[in-house]
């Protein structure tokens, strides 16, 4: 409970920090305009991660994000709606002081089935276009989600700096890749974006600052992508304004956009309670707070009749100590689900088999086979290899090494005995065939993982 004796406390009340606010902090936020999305689409499936059936949910949390902004010294939030009458009228009953400004969006020309995950955020792209024509010279826009929470001020030098450079994006491509692997992510933003990408990142949806200069050259980028995103929306791991926005932020920084990491400058932070991802003291130190997991928190809010910062960030740490002893049981709960959900001719075998003494040469073939629905068992060393076939069956076998005698015994033997002669496929670990001629498939080191993936998935009679 360290974290909730140290940080509970260290907010200024809202009257000190809006008398003591520097003038100059004061000039430049009166250069960022914040807007967020309010969709409301009743037959959409909405967000996987919100579990409230108001359909108003995410305006009530844009009161909250409104009135943590000014408690900042920020300027007023404007919520873009596809129903502008209807968010006025919900807005009637809600003090004036706390009052988002609305604008009512066009109708969209974006086709996106009704059924994906994250419907309303895809609207995002037209909010950029619409609200981009509205920016005077030297205005930045600052398109937020509404979960969000205003802690602070935000650096007038990271203002300067994303001016000069158009752009200011929430990378979190680290943390993407740790939750569903380098492979997987690069294989979807390389797909969207319709080629090769040298360096690819994502960027979290939840903050974004541009000028109204390079929303003009993000959108049809951002468009084109869109198209092939919604071509291939069914093989895609994410679904989301996420996924053609990073792709389309990918592609100009390769044409030599320089793209300013507003994570690095602690403008933005994304905090699920409990998560040992970063210590509770650096998301305090951030300037804007994605709270996720914490909707119904903000919701709360936007009802009180009065508003403190230091209040939210007390009830934030105290769910994230409780959360933080819960973790690890969730964790095996999961776990456990996935297992209890695995179908019976699952439970007692595997699709593939990989043998890579290298741990790590073949990860990136076990990412792409995982990602399309195959059952992968790594192991690191023969002994395991020949324990895992003779227990799980495996259908297809891949090693980036020749198999040698274990035991007295040759090893391949024992594996064909075990598992009932499965489809031997060898991807090597250098450029010489020498004795993989037995094998029913063999590629040489250099050859493209796409191509193993291939012949797995022939040998598995999927397609």
């Amino acid at each position: 409970m360290l974290d909730t004796a140290v940080f509970r406390n260290g907010f200024r009340s809202v009257s000190a920090r809006t008398t003591q606010r520097p003038s100059r902090a004061a000039r430049s936020h009166s250069a960022v305009v914040p807007y967020a999305l309010v969709y409301v689409d009743t037959n959409s499936v909405g967000s996987p991660n919100s579990t409230s059936v108001d359909p108003f949910a995410y305006l009530q949390q844009s009161i909250t994000l409104n009135r943590s902004l000014l408690a900042a010294g920020l300027p007023r939030l404007t919520v873009a709606t596809n129903v502008s009458d209807k968010v006025e009228h919900y807005l009637a009953d809600v003090a004036g002081d706390w009052r988002p400004d609305v604008l009512q969006l066009r109708p969209s020309t974006l086709q996106v089935p009704k059924a994906t995950r994250f419907y309303g955020t895809h609207f995002k792209l037209d909010l950029l276009e619409q609200a981009a024509a509205t920016l005077l010279e030297g205005q930045l826009l600052m398109l937020l989600d509404t979960d969000m929470l205003a802690l602070r001020g935000v650096s007038a030098e990271l203002l300067l700096r994303c001016r000069a450079t158009g752009v200011g994006a929430y990378d979190i491509t680290d943390q993407e890749f740790s939750a569903y692997g380098e492979s997987r992510v690069i294989a979807d933003l390389e797909t969207v974006a319709g080629r090769r990408l040298v360096n690819p990142r994502w960027f979290g949806g939840e903050a974004l600052l541009a000028s109204a200069a390079f929303i003009d050259k993000l959108v049809p980028r951002a468009r084109a992508c869109f198209e092939r995103y919604r071509s291939s929306i069914d093989q895609l791991n994410h679904q989301g304004d996420e996924a053609f926005v990073s792709a389309a932020l990918n592609l100009l920084a390769e044409e030599g956009h320089q793209v300013v990491d507003l994570g690095a400058h602690r403008l933005v932070g994304r905090h699920w309670s409990g998560n040992t991802h970063r210590d509770l003291r650096w998301f305090k130190g951030c300037a804007l707070l994605h709270l996720p997991d914490r909707k119904r928190l903000l919701e709360r809010q936007a009802r009180r009749p009065t508003f403190s910062v230091a209040r939210i960030w007390r009830r934030l740490v105290l769910a994230h100590a409780f959360n933080r002893m819960l973790w690890p049981l969730r964790q095996w709960r999961r776990a456990r689900a996935r297992r209890q959900r695995m179908p019976v001719s699952h439970a007692a075998r595997v699709d593939v088999l990989i043998l890579d003494a290298d741990a790590g040469r073949l990860s990136a073939l076990a990412s792409r086979l995982t990602s399309r629905g195959v059952v992968v068992m790594p192991t690191l060393t023969m002994e395991e290899a020949r324990d895992a076939a003779r227990r799980l069956g495996p259908r297809v076998i891949v090693t980036s090494s020749r198999f040698v005698a274990v035991d007295g015994g040759n090893a391949m033997d024992a594996i064909q005995r075990s598992a009932g002669r499965p489809v031997l496929i060898g991807f090597s670990s250098d450029d010489a065939r020498l004795d993989w001629t037995q094998w029913d498939g063999w590629f040489p080191r250099s050859a493209d993982p796409g191509e193993v993936v291939e012949a797995v998935m022939e040998a598995l009679g999927r397609r």
